[in-house]
């Protein structure tokens, strides 16, 4: 789906509401909703991951969000957002510069500020119900950086992974950094968030789930059949799987890469296997 008709689709899905005669954006005189604090939202700053950010959201996600903009902002470097949040019926917030240093905590904003309601994970239970014709589902084993944890679900996200899984402790959680470095599609690919992971990849092998394991030692990235039900598992940045959870893999997987080079980030690593998942599987864009 292109940016244009991306734009169409989510305005026809809100209410149109009638233009603001004070400007293209105004001044936000409104009182945050009680017992909402500053832990409870979640920000995408930055021209472009805001503009990505406002193409990929879902509209109801979006419909309880607030746009910043800093008043002393130049409107033809924000006309790009301003189009969408024309398109989609967002009115722009005018404020001071310093007023988005504050909520930010940084000067890197540039100007714009997307802020988003508190992340609300998926019940892994509700995605069993509605798993897709050759399942797959990425489990992430002690992922800590926020950033990989992030661009793990854009992959996910891009190459047709029914759900990506995170266990509540000693790992990365869905933050600003995270929902950033998704680029918007941790809204739209099911997040889930599980207390042990080897007790739900139990779940998953009692459902015929084939349970597969990134490892150096592990079978070419080309041998394994994903045209079955299958859980892609990604161990922690330094020390890969945690013992309990490799003895539970029914296959390993290593990606084939010259030796004298370093091994690849997790993140990087996870769009290869995704990928080569992707062209067995039967998905929409290759038929």
């Amino acid at each position: 789906m292109n940016n244009n008709k991306k734009r169409e689709h989510r305005a026809n899905e809100r209410p149109a509401r009638q233009s603001n005669s004070r400007g293209q954006f105004c001044r936000d005189r409104r009182e945050r909703k009680p017992g909402m604090t500053e832990e409870d939202r979640f920000i995408v700053c930055g021209l472009h991951p805001v503009e990505e950010a406002l193409q990929m959201i879902p509209a109801q996600m979006l419909a309880k969000s607030k746009l910043y903009i800093a008043e002393t902002r130049e409107t033809k470097d924000v006309e790009p957002i301003l189009e969408i949040c024309r398109e989609i019926q967002i009115d722009p917030i005018a404020v001071p510069m310093q007023e988005l240093t504050r909520r930010t905590g940084e000067t890197r904003h540039q100007g714009v500020l997307l802020e988003l309601p508190q992340f609300q994970y998926t019940e892994l239970d509700d995605v069993l119900e509605h798993l897709s014709a050759q399942p797959l589902i990425v489990v992430l084993d002690q992922i800590q950086d926020p950033h990989n944890l992030g661009a793990i679900i854009r992959s996910a996200a891009a190459f047709g992974a029914d759900a990506v899984v995170i266990p509540k402790d000693r790992a990365a959680q869905m933050t600003s950094t995270s929902i950033k470095t998704s680029a918007g599609q941790a809204y739209r690919i099911p997040v889930c968030r599980v207390s042990n992971i080897a007790q739900t990849l139990r779940q998953l092998k009692d459902l015929d789930f084939h349970i597969v394991g990134a490892d150096i030692e592990g079978d070419a990235e080309t041998s394994i059949d994903y045209h079955r039900a299958t859980v892609l598992i990604m161990g922690s940045e330094g020390s890969g799987m945690r013992r309990l959870t490799r003895t539970l893999c029914d296959q390993m997987v290593r990606i084939a890469q010259n030796p004298a080079v370093e091994s690849l980030n997790v993140s990087v690593a996870s769009a290869i296997l995704l990928y080569t998942a992707s062209k067995q599987r039967t998905l929409q864009w290759n038929g």
